[in-house]
């Protein structure tokens, strides 16, 4: 009896194909995959990249027809009067004067630095509310089993559909009723309640995922539920903890319906803060951008510094094993 040898690659030699099997196809393809990327990314980019030029534009500049691509000549007036209009709106001026010797006025009367450091004190309470009330939602409906269990996580799913526009009625005016109507606190609950539910989801993948053996050798050792929660799986879930902060603190920094519709001019967050520097037809836009620029630094800086936790939190609960 004679047996014969079968080539294993003849199948896929007659079913090559010129695009995926030939040097040229390689070709085309990577040229294709670049110019791909290459738009989208300038779709992307092309905004930020108009942002940063026009702030370093002069006013006469901004209003050329056709505008310039590129800064024709780099200034920093935009920059200028931001700072100005800050230090005087601050109440920083005679300080500066004393200190400098420079007299210091402007036109325009924003306190921006007040700006970033509301909305940093909001996004930072929302996001621990949220991160909070959301990791021990989360440990419990990942840990326990009762009734309605199913239901409520679809309701926490549900409750991320609705815009918050759909929702602005109710919380005004129980806000209204709880007099927290044009304070900061009443931010701080909202965002972190709108966060709670992304939180629990996320929180849940990665207690889901969490090895049994572990919390076994916790309960030899007499630890209680809460022991166990807070000593041992807390300082283990600390990637998806940052994770959960980001998005929240991400989603309070940049709202603006409610921040307009909740606080008067003197409790501004950034977003309805830089709504204020659009004045009509005399809008100034590099002042716009400049400020946009600078209250964007702190944000940037702090995710730069802990985006490797913010990757590997959103992956945490993906892979088993």
């Amino acid at each position: 009896m004679t047996t014969q040898d079968t080539d294993p690659t003849a199948e896929f030699r007659k079913n090559q194909s010129w695009l995926y099997d030939s040097k040229a196809g390689g070709y085309v393809r990577k040229t294709a995959i670049s110019l791909l990327t290459l738009l989208i990314g300038s779709f992307i980019l092309f905004p930020l990249y108009w942002m940063v030029v026009t702030a370093f534009k002069t006013t006469s500049e901004i209003q050329q027809i056709p505008p310039t691509v590129f800064p024709n000549d780099f200034s920093f007036e935009g920059f200028r009067l931001v700072i100005e209009s800050s230090i005087q709106a601050g109440g920083y001026a005679g300080l500066v004067q004393d200190l400098l010797g420079i007299t210091v006025t402007s036109a325009i009367d924003i306190n921006l630095l007040g700006l970033v450091l509301s909305s940093l004190k909001v996004a930072v309470g929302a996001g621990v509310i949220a991160v909070v009330l959301g990791t021990g939602a989360s440990y419990v409906l990942s840990r326990r089993d009762f009734r309605g269990k199913n239901l409520l996580m679809s309701l926490l799913l549900a409750s991320l559909m609705f815009p918050g526009t759909a929702i602005m009625v109710p919380e005004w005016e129980l806000i209204s009723y709880l007099g927290l109507f044009n304070t900061h606190l009443a931010l701080v609950l909202i965002y972190g309640a709108m966060t709670a539910p992304f939180v629990v989801w996320l929180m849940k993948g990665f207690f889901d995922d969490f090895p049994d053996s572990i919390l076994e050798a916790s309960r030899i050792d007499q630890c209680t539920p809460f022991e166990t929660f807070w000593y041992v799986l807390v300082p283990m879930a600390r990637n998806s903890l940052i994770a959960s902060f980001i998005f929240a603190f991400l989603l309070a920094w940049n709202e603006l319906v409610f921040a307009l519709t909740l606080l008067d001019n003197s409790k501004f967050t950034v977003p309805p803060g830089l709504l204020t520097f659009v004045q009509g037809f005399n809008t100034q836009w590099n002042v716009v951008a400049a400020a946009s620029i600078i209250v964007s630094i702190p944000v940037l800086a702090g995710l730069a510094y802990i985006q490797r936790y913010f990757v590997q939190g959103l992956t945490g609960g993906a892979i088993k094993g």
